[in-house]
């Protein structure tokens, strides 16, 4: 007998077909983040497209929010393993005056123009990790013109998180 055959299945009322029944137990939780990580990975593979109003949160989930936080406070789960504190990226419109840096911001978080005499950098390089081919015969051009709109995304949706 094989371990699936304990699933409680039953049958579509729309369509007839078999269909595996809400469970509650550990393996229904165990499906769910196997489901939930095949879905992240599936999104995160596919070419980033700068109009996508999504991407900027889905890439907020997955590269700011352990540092961040859920809210961008800098009160992630991460946060006290940091030498610095991470920045509350809520209030960079209200310490510059009101006004959004959105290129300052860009390059921050694109990290490859940051100088080195300016001291140690804990945030990550996230431009590298952005730079990545999604085809084996993309342009570099390709390359860094994904890179920005992930880049601008994420910067939009900081923009968008600013408190009033």
């Amino acid at each position: 007998m094989s371990r699936f055959n304990s699933i409680p299945r039953r049958e579509s009322e729309r369509t007839g077909s078999l269909v595996i029944a809400p469970h509650n137990g550990p393996v229904a939780g165990l499906i769910s983040a196997v489901v939930l990580a095949l879905v992240l990975l599936v999104g995160i593979s596919v070419q980033a497209r700068a109009d996508d109003p999504h991407l900027g949160i889905i890439e907020y989930e997955i590269s700011c929010m352990p540092c961040h936080g859920v809210d961008g406070h800098g009160d992630g789960r991460l946060a006290h393993s940091l030498k610095t504190a991470p920045a509350d990226l809520t209030r960079i419109a209200k310490s510059n005056g009101g006004e959004f840096p959105f290129a300052n911001v860009a390059d921050i978080i694109d990290g490859r123009a940051i100088v080195a005499a300016h001291g140690q950098r804990e945030m990550p390089v996230w431009g590298d990790r952005y730079r990545r081919a999604i085809d084996a015969n993309e342009s570099p051009t390709a390359i860094e013109r994904h890179a920005r709109a992930q880049i601008a995304a994420l910067v939009r949706y900081i923009e968008s998180i600013q408190a009033k």
